[in-house]
């Protein structure tokens, strides 16, 4: 396949080899491509945890309640469990990612001016990260339904001092 190959339409490429490998056709197989594209989803798959762990943690350091963060964190939360149901593997490098995710997005918010972040994780494991989420979704449900004018009308509600960290 080769050369001719890679100059057609990608989509239409990759359309082939899963026709040609659902039909067991090897012949019509290009093992290197298909090897790449499989390195490229193990690749990107293998920092899922950090990936949604970054989120997540731009949304708990956030000095605002915001109501499509509620939404977003149970989101992200959610996509992060499934990904360790489906690959029970990332468990072993998840606390890892975790301090990594925080560091990355520490960083970024540093760059944006936000300086208000301790040094240090106040989430080292992937376990307190979700007790994190989870006392963040109790406290958006208390503002939902304390029936506060402002979160109703989708405004940004200050955290206390106590809520900026412990979510």
């Amino acid at each position: 396949m080769g050369a001719t190959a890679i100059q057609s339409d990608f989509v239409v490429l990759l359309q082939s080899q899963l026709t040609a490998l659902q039909a067991g056709n090897r012949e019509a197989l290009d093992l290197p491509l298909l090897a790449s594209e499989f390195e490229s989803v193990l690749g990107d798959y293998r920092n899922e945890i950090q990936e949604r762990a970054e989120i997540i943690i731009g949304i708990l350091m956030r000095t605002h309640w915001v109501y499509g963060d509620w939404t977003e964190l149970k989101l992200q939360r959610d996509l992060l469990l499934g990904a360790l149901d489906d690959s029970p593997c990332l468990l072993s490098s998840a606390d890892h990612q975790v301090i990594a995710a925080y560091e990355h997005a520490s960083c970024t918010a540093s760059v944006h001016g936000e300086h208000h972040w301790p040094k240090a994780t106040p989430w080292p494991t992937l376990q307190m990260l979700l007790d994190a989420v989870g006392n963040a979704d109790h406290c958006y449900l208390a503002l939902e339904q304390s029936a506060n004018h402002a979160f109703a009308q989708l405004e940004p509600i200050p955290k206390t001092q106590s809520e900026l960290i412990l979510g």
